[in-house]
């Protein structure tokens, strides 16, 4: 009698307990791009998330999901901030936390992924490097660099042949994808709208000598490298696989999605996308709905003026991650949130989705299913899956990014030149497209120099020489 006495007591205490536990429920609303509320499986992935998170911790949490639309997501976001409506874990990308930052709005994260042993583990070098000099943006990713892919089947009905020892020229690789166009009706095309050249500089400024945001002079000054004669022949190579119709004449205003269905559906040989798990989704999709091909990642061609390699990597800072402000009240909570999100856990939580749609287990073994999902979160190379991660494709171009990938002399413009800046980069967009889709002759290049360093390149140019000067220095 006592012992059910007890028990009563017991489950009575327990389930009192967990009814105070509720209610001391912590409030974090999250912003990232498309993982939002408006799709229900991402609405059951987060209360996934809620649960699992209160196992590993014993904290208890509610995750709001803020709504903002992807296609306008950076200037959307910029808007739901300067209304004061902060979230505590805020995704940024496109360096739209420059201006954040400079005004004191963003945490310093280094002390709290100092006292992480679960970070300091997941991380990678580079990941380390850029929260050491830029302390606000936490990211864990491989070195996702965007490249090239096309279909084996098209190398092979077009008797192209991919040297096996050394990387393409950019003449072979003009006429690789010139043979596209026999089989498509295009030979690449990119995703113009909004990166504009973006995707085909990824491929072909290391060829032209441009990878690098600046280059030295015969003086040794720093000089932006959008600027140099060996841009201006790379805008005239543009130029003439527009005007040949090897690039796609609609690039400028084709989207992503556009991009991808175009590549789909047999209308041109080769795109450009993330290497790793993006990769391994156009393989997959390709043979669900296109025309049952092999994708395969390219290495970028070698040229004139450098060797084969891809656009330069920032180390500076990161491209893309996440935010904690200052002005959150559950900074600590929403830390252990992104931490819980590098563990073993929150990893496989992240790659493989919800249990029943995403993945099964059969005998004990995680089977995935055709539902397509990829981590949101983070992408940690040091996390032992209990399956392969990638396929071929998506092994391939990280091992191809990893060989061929170099670090960048990134100098952000500080935000006070902000305006000029985005006059600067009015310019170039107006020059560079209207050069390379024949609008304006290849000689109106030095029309652009000219306006460039008129809008606020002189000053652009000397702050990044004073900081280079000081870097070295310092050294």
């Amino acid at each position: 009698m006592k012992k059910n006495v007890r028990k009563c007591m017991l489950v009575v205490l327990l389930v009192f307990t967990t009814v105070l536990s509720f209610g001391k429920a912590q409030k974090i609303r999250l912003v990232m791009q498309d993982y939002t509320p408006h799709n229900p499986t991402i609405v059951k992935h987060s209360e996934i998330l809620e649960k699992e998170f209160y196992k590993a911790t014993g904290i208890e949490i509610d995750l709001e999901l803020v709504p903002v639309p992807r296609e306008t997501y950076s200037q959307n976001l910029n808007l739901l901030i300067m209304s004061g409506d902060i979230p505590d874990i805020i995704w940024f990308r496109d360096d739209g936390d420059l201006l954040w930052a400079e005004q004191g709005l963003l945490t310093d994260l280094r002390p709290y992924v100092e006292k992480s042993e679960i970070l300091q583990e997941s991380m990678n070098s580079w990941n380390k490097e850029r929260l050491e000099n830029y302390p606000y943006i936490l990211a864990i990713y491989p070195l996702n660099l965007k490249i090239g892919v096309t279909k084996m089947e098209w190398l092979e009905d077009l008797n192209i042949e991919i040297p096996e020892n050394r990387p393409m020229t950019i003449d072979e690789y003009y006429e690789m994808l010139k043979k596209f166009t026999e089989k498509g009706q295009y030979g690449i095309t990119v995703a113009g709208s909004p990166g504009g050249l973006t995707e085909l500089d990824w491929i072909f400024s290391s060829a032209f000598g441009t990878e690098k945001m600046w280059v030295k002079d015969e003086n040794g000054n720093y000089v932006f490298s959008h600027v140099t004669p060996m841009r201006k022949e790379q805008l005239a190579f543009y130029r003439k696989i527009y005007q040949e119709k090897i690039l796609d004449p609609e690039f400028l205003t084709t989207n992503w999605q556009a991009k991808e269905d175009k590549f789909y559906s047999g209308r041109v040989g080769m795109i450009v996308g993330t290497s790793g798990v993006v990769i391994d989704l156009y393989a997959d999709r390709t043979k669900k709905i296109g025309d049952g091909t092999t994708v395969i990642p390219l290495v970028p061609p070698s040229g004139p003026y450098g060797n084969a390699g891809f656009l330069a990597v920032n180390l500076y800072k990161e491209p893309r991650g996440f935010a904690i402000p200052v002005t959150s009240k559950v900074k600590d909570t929403a830390f252990k949130f992104l931490e819980f999100m590098a563990s073993e856990q929150g990893q496989f939580l992240d790659w493989f989705g919800v249990e029943g749609i995403h993945y099964v287990k059969e005998n004990g073994k995680i089977v995935k299913t055709q539902e397509e999902w990829w981590p949101f979160f983070f992408e940690s190379t040091n996390w032992q899956s209990p399956i392969p991660l990638l396929g071929d494709a998506g092994k391939k171009s990280l091992e191809i990014c990893s060989e061929y990938y170099v670090g960048d002399n990134y100098f952000p413009m500080p935000q006070e030149y902000a305006t000029l800046l985005d006059a600067m980069n009015s310019i170039e967009r107006e020059y560079s497209s209207k050069i390379v889709m024949g609008q304006f002759d290849i000689d109106k290049f030095d029309e652009f120099v000219e306006k460039w360093y008129k809008a606020g390149g002189e000053t652009y140019t000397k702050l990044a020489n004073e900081y280079f000067r000081s870097r070295e220095g310092e050294q």
